[in-house]
């Protein structure tokens, strides 16, 4: 049959799954296979991770885990600090995963024990939902939950679902080994925790209204904990219809051309679950519902290769960081749908990984090692690019002789998109492994960072961190009547030409029209070079007018007009502006003390009509 996400009906659902029903299955096969596990076990590729799980594991047995604290679940509320209880949350559950693929590879009986530790312990915490999603269903979220007098109602979110699929999966594939009453606990506890919750309480959860990788993630892991857990098709049926209508809404997040403003790491994220669920349905109905053949999942499959620039780095617009491992199980699975899907060079290749059974074990067992990895360098082609309509993304790749990669890249959309920066005409350039001109990515995770009063004065999200105008002492504004429009794209055979009006970006009294022109030219046996004009229109004359640019190498000024930074050098006339370089030292999630430089441009002459002109030369 073959039911695609956007096609199928409840009627084919409830079929198939009854059809099915008796038959017999394996979930998740090639972990059922005890030649897969010593394959992997056995994988000189994979023997530092082996070691490293050794060495947790005998840390674990000597070093018993406690629950985190009452004071470190409140430390969110008290001070908008998530690191401190997700580290101690993060041992509690290390067991989970260590001792179930150690007691996947042999039979063991001190695995086997530090499994049903480890699964105790987890059962026994007050909740799985972490501290920073508490209340989520509250309309007031993050806000005015932590001063409530009682703790507010149980909800699912991206830790309880895959905590209840990781341990659904784990009991699956272990049950006859393990104690009776644990097996019962985790069905006991999966219950009341999500099913409960989620499926007798019609009230849509906070994520369901979404199209990020939220609703991909909870509902996917929802959904592969009920094909585990229930054995009856009728149920089984209306709970999967649920999860359904949610992925249908996620999948309307990607635009026609497969592109998320999320970037490529939340793509990894929310599309890795929804392949896993969408595998296993396929498992349970013997091939009948297959959700992978939807016709937009080849579009979607292939947005991380137009991300993949050379040396590690990826387009990292909004909340991505600027470099991405990608799982090659999964990508591996995804070529049996989309044959043309290249697999990632080895630094792209997520590396399998303590803590995170999912993914690492789908990273192993979907993996073979008979396949050749392609990077877009390799691939033969001269340029790879496109332009993303529907999100306003522009990405265009070009290898040059010596198979170096220069890239460009720019988006607009509207300032409410998932994990968000005001960034309307912000742009990337990419030379030989680095992005020279940068986006700061993403800041550290706090309360704060996710209420737009705090974001968007960081320089991270707010639009003095990208490369964009100032427009008469205005930045740009945050929500979705903050937005850019394309006038014009073009692909032609030496240049991308693109035209972005951003006028609505800016609540700036005095602005009538601001476009934003990109003309990347790249003819054959030259080197790329990135005109950028910006035609402003004002009221009365303005007070100032700035144009910013992000660079993560030392600008110089190596002659008036002229600024170098490695192997770019914009050039400005100087007649027209004032420079300034400001250092910017930021931490993120991966990093502390990342150094970006902030050059800005004051304009000189200001006048009602301007237009301003910079060439990038590489």
């Amino acid at each position: 049959m073959n039911e695609m996400l956007q096609d199928i009906t409840f009627r084919q659902l409830k079929n198939a799954l009854e059809e099915t029903q008796h038959h017999p299955r394996k979930l998740y096969e090639e972990a059922n296979s005890s030649d897969n596990w010593r394959r992997i076990r056995q994988d000189v590729n994979y023997s530092d991770f082996w070691n490293s799980m050794l060495k947790q594991a005998a840390y674990l047995n000597e070093n018993p885990v406690r629950s985190p604290l009452f004071s470190e679940f409140t430390l969110f509320g008290d001070t908008g600090n998530r690191g401190i209880f997700q580290t101690q949350r993060d041992h509690l559950y290390a067991g989970i995963h260590t001792f179930s693929m150690l007691a996947m590879t042999e039979n063991n009986e001190e695995w086997k024990s530090g499994l049903e530790n480890a699964i105790w312990n987890v059962c026994n915490e007050y909740t799985w939902v972490l501290p920073a999603h508490v209340g989520l269903y509250h309309n007031d979220y993050p806000n005015g939950i932590w001063d409530q007098p009682v703790p507010p109602r149980e909800t699912v979110d991206l830790l309880s679902g895959i905590t209840a699929f990781t341990l659904a999966e784990t009991v699956y594939l272990l049950k006859e080994r393990l104690h009776p009453w644990v097996v019962h606990r985790v069905k006991e506890e999966i219950d009341k925790r999500i099913f409960q919750v989620y499926f007798d309480d019609p009230t849509p959860q906070n994520w369901e209204l979404k199209t990020n990788n939220w609703p991909a993630v909870c509902s996917a892991s929802i959904g592969a904990t009920a094909i585990y857990m229930i054995e009856d098709s009728e149920k089984l049926a209306g709970m999967l219809w649920r999860v359904i209508g949610v992925l249908r809404n996620f999948f309307s997040g990607f635009d026609e051309q497969g592109a998320t403003p999320e970037g490529p790491a939340y793509w990894q994220f929310g599309f890795s679950y929804f392949v896993y669920f969408a595998e296993l349905l396929k498992e349970r109905t013997h091939g009948q519902i297959s959700l992978l053949t939807d016709k937009k999942v080849e579009r979607i499959a292939q947005f991380p290769q137009f991300c993949m620039l050379s040396g590690g780095k990826v387009v990292n617009f909004s909340d991505s960081p600027d470099e991405v491992a990608f799982n090659e199980g999964l990508i591996q699975r995804l070529q049996q749908y989309v044959p043309s899907l290249q697999l990632p060079v080895e630094e792209y290749q997520f590396k399998p990984v303590l803590g995170n059974w999912l993914d690492s074990t789908r990273r192993m067992l979907w993996s073979s090692s008979n396949t050749e990895s392609m990077g877009f360098a390799e691939s033969g082609e001269r340029v790879q690019e496109q332009i993303f309509t529907g999100n306003q993304w522009v990405i265009s790749k070009v290898r040059d002789a010596r198979d170096g990669i220069t890239a460009f890249a720019a988006k607009g959309g509207h300032n409410e998109e998932p994990h968000n920066h005001n960034d309307l005409g912000h742009f990337i350039i990419h030379v030989d492994g680095q992005n020279v001109l940068a986006d700061l990515g993403q800041g550290v995770y706090t309360k704060q960072y996710f209420q737009p009063g705090y974001r968007y004065e960081m320089i991270n999200a707010g639009s003095h961190g990208h490369s964009v105008p100032i427009v008469d002492g205005c930045r740009q504004g945050f929500g979705k009547s903050y937005y850019s429009e394309i006038l014009s794209s073009q692909i032609s055979t030496d240049n991308i030409h693109l035209v972005m009006d951003l006028t609505k970006a800016y609540a700036c009294l005095s602005l009538e029209l601001l476009t934003r022109e990109f003309v990347w030219n790249r003819p054959v046996h030259k080197t790329p070079q990135l005109v950028i004009k910006d035609n402003v229109l004002f009221n009365k004359v303005p007070e100032s007018f700035q144009e910013v640019f992000i660079s993560s190498v030392q600008p110089m000024e190596i002659r008036s007009g002229r600024i170098q930074m490695n192997s770019v050098t914009l050039i400005y006339d100087p007649e027209q502006w004032q420079l300034e370089i400001e250092h910017i030292l930021l931490d993120s999630p991966s990093k502390t003390d990342n150094l970006f430089f902030r050059i800005v441009l004051n304009r000189t002459q200001l006048e009602r009509e301007m237009v301003s002109e910079f060439l990038f030369e590489l």
